[in-house]
């Protein structure tokens, strides 16, 4: 995912890989600027890719890869 976020003139250092989540590989992506809170994480699936939003201060002591995420929880389905 860096090479390819990389070679679409993303910026590396806003790139952060995470441990993985069950097996899963994870990355954050820092879209914090002007204002904006935005964050994103990425997690790898057998079926693809799930992408969720979160937000982070946009402060230099506040890093996305230090923010703690409550894990949601799924809509029942029937």
């Amino acid at each position: 995912m860096q090479k390819k976020l990389t070679g679409l003139d993303y910026p590396a250092s806003r790139i952060h890989q995470m441990p993985d989540h069950a097996g899963a590989p994870r990355a954050r992506l820092d879209l914090r600027m002007m204002g904006s809170h935005l964050a994103l994480e990425v997690t790898g699936t057998s079926s693809g890719v799930i992408v969720e939003a979160f937000g982070a201060p946009e402060t230099e002591d506040v890093k996305v890869t230090d923010v703690k995420r409550k894990p949601k929880v799924d809509a029942p389905t029937s």
